[in-house]
């Protein structure tokens, strides 16, 4: 009996262990992919319902790289970076796993910010996760609704903020070094310039949020409402007097589109007084040389009808 108790303790030991293998604490840095098409179902939630605009706006706002981190209980949480933040506010996070129909809202914590970046960690179902982004943009005047995943996850960390504290990041650094040559290859370089021109027109927006703050969710563990507009839906049935977001609007010009192309191309087509007067000059000698050219043409012409009816006459008074 007593061997049994001792076999069943060993049993539970091994067991344990294994399961503080399994959890323990872990960073991973990810690839995060953007999408303003749903990658799985393909809806269109943003109002601008404008896939060729809309995916180079995600793809300028999140940055292409994110961290993982697996608690010792097994949870798992998600830390993303935003570029311009600065026109960005009331952002919101929901989750699904990879195949689910249904959003669950979540609340976020800012981790970091910069001038122009801000930091988010928020709880994740899994890490083949699909998230439903969402936040308003100041220059726009309206909310824009996108998708991420994330993909190639490679052990470490680099500049994010992580749950562990203060004493221990030390130590993560020395884990993110210790990552193979071939490893770091597949970490996708955090790319925090912006891309998109004409922004110094732009006023940023009033955001106050600070490091450490937790964004509340709207209705916090509940299924969203999706409301798709690339189906019978409209724009205007989700409320937005914005309409679409088209490639002619002002503010996609202002924010998506550089105007020194068509300035430099406008600025070809301006000639100066004397080119065109060269030009002009140019054309009037063309059209006086081709009307000398008609005039002696025409001369020829006569002389050469005179000549022959005088060589007729001459031969008409021979003959007599």
């Amino acid at each position: 009996m007593k061997k049994i108790i001792n076999s069943l303790c060993l049993m539970a030991l091994i067991f344990i262990s294994l399961i503080n293998v399994t959890f323990a604490y872990s960073q991973e840095i990810a690839k995060a992919t953007p999408y303003y098409i749903h990658p799985v179902t393909g809806v269109i939630e943003d109002p601008g319902n404008n896939p060729g605009i809309g995916q180079g706006m995600t793809e300028n706002v999140v940055c292409p790289q994110a961290l993982v981190e697996t608690t010792d209980d097994g949870r798992i949480f998600l830390s993303v970076r935003y570029n311009l933040a600065n026109y960005i506010k009331n952002e919101t996070f929901a989750v699904q796993n990879y195949g689910d129909n249904s959003f669950i809202s979540v609340p976020a914590e800012v981790t970091g910010k910069t001038a122009e970046t801000r930091d988010y960690r928020f709880e994740i179902p899994s890490k083949n996760v699909i998230v439903r982004a969402t936040f308003f943009v100041g220059p726009m005047g309206r909310d824009v609704i996108f998708y991420y995943t994330i993909s190639d996850l490679v052990k470490g960390n680099t500049d994010f903020a992580t749950l562990q504290n203060a004493s221990s990041r030390h130590t993560n650094k020395q884990e993110v070094a210790a990552v193979a040559p071939q490893a770091q290859a597949n970490i996708p370089k955090t790319n925090t310039k912006n891309t998109i021109p004409n922004l110094s027109n732009l006023k940023p927006l009033d955001n106050s949020e600070q490091v450490g703050e937790v964004l509340q969710a709207p209705n916090q563990g509940e299924v969203i409402e999706q409301k798709p507009v690339n189906s019978k839906f409209s724009a205007g049935d989700l409320g937005y007097d914005h309409g679409l977001l088209t490639k002619d609007s002002p503010i996609i010009k202002k924010l998506y589109y550089s105007d020194d192309q068509d300035e430099k191309e406008t600025a070809k087509t301006k000639l100066g007084k004397i080119t065109l007067a060269f030009i002009y000059g140019l054309i009037g000698l063309f059209v006086i040389l081709t009307g000398g050219f008609i005039i002696l043409a025409l001369l020829s012409y006569n002389y050469k009808n005179k000549v022959e009816d005088e060589l007729e006459e001459k031969r008409r008074n021979n003959y007599e």
